[in-house]
């Protein structure tokens, strides 16, 4: 496994030049983010770590949007990745409200999932093109994401199995799916070929991986043996006495 920091969870207003310095030196060698216009992509560059994932779509829905539309940023977010040379980008069924929720609309959740799968279908052959990766994120909508069209495993899975593109899979967060559904590590190792990226984050409190409810270094650990990808730490931090390097020494203790 590859382990990465989500850059705009973890301390979003520290200044992002010493971030990344200190990201750097803990022994990190990945990071990840949200929206992409913001970032200094000559800072990221020159800080010496990878980009492994951002998103794709901030500004249109899969659900709701023309197709044009979506297209269109999908293909910015695409050259945006080549910049930073990372080949991969998530995407999220809707678009966030700055609380987190989704506007609601009278979309049927019927004719939601078609223009779903006619956007991912259309989206994955742009992909295959471009040879970069989509990963479509569920979320969970009982706490954090209210009315986010896809907000559980199997409805993404679904879509996944009947587009059936290397170039599209699934980004499994585990802190969202266990808030919606739980059975977390029999999931990921049944359906692992599906998954393209996973997130790691602690429940109820949505932070550090050793603070909640979820064994993570048990979960991890298991894990290993069907999954060798990316793990994305995209987590808020609770604990006073946190650091990069206390991350990155718990990763260590993992002895993977």
């Amino acid at each position: 496994m590859k382990y990465s920091l989500c850059i705009d969870s973890i301390y979003p207003k520290e200044n992002l030049e010493k971030k990344l310095n200190k990201i750097k030196q803990a022994g990190f060698d990945f990071i990840e983010f949200w929206d992409w216009r913001d970032k200094d992509f000559d800072l990221i560059t020159n800080s010496g770590l990878k980009v492994t994932n951002f998103s794709g779509n901030r500004i249109s829905s899969l659900v709701l949007d023309n197709k044009e539309k979506i297209i269109q940023e999908v293909n910015s977010s695409i050259d945006a990745a080549k910049r930073l040379k990372c080949n991969r980008i998530m995407l999220l069924s809707d678009i966030l409200e700055s609380d987190g929720s989704v506007k609601i609309n009278s979309i049927s959740n019927e004719n939601k999932f078609l223009r779903l799968y006619d956007n991912l279908k259309t989206l994955a052959e742009i992909a295959k093109k471009e040879d970069i990766m989509l990963v479509i994120e569920p979320l969970n909508t009982f706490k954090d994401h209210n009315n986010y069209y896809l907000d559980n495993f199997q409805k993404t899975l679904e879509l996944i199995q009947s587009i059936n593109s290397e170039y599209l899979k699934m980004l499994y967060d585990v802190y969202h799916m266990q808030i919606m559904e739980g059975n977390i590590l029999e999931t990921l190792q049944r359906h692992h070929q599906f998954i393209g990226y996973i997130h790691v984050a602690n429940v109820p409190y949505r932070c550090e991986p050793w603070i909640g409810e979820l064994d993570y270094k048990f979960i991890i650990k298991e894990l290993s043996k069907v999954y060798s990808g990316f793990v994305g730490f995209e987590f808020f931090v609770k604990e006073k006495s946190f650091s990069y390097e206390k991350l990155f020494q718990w990763i260590q203790s993992l002895n993977l």
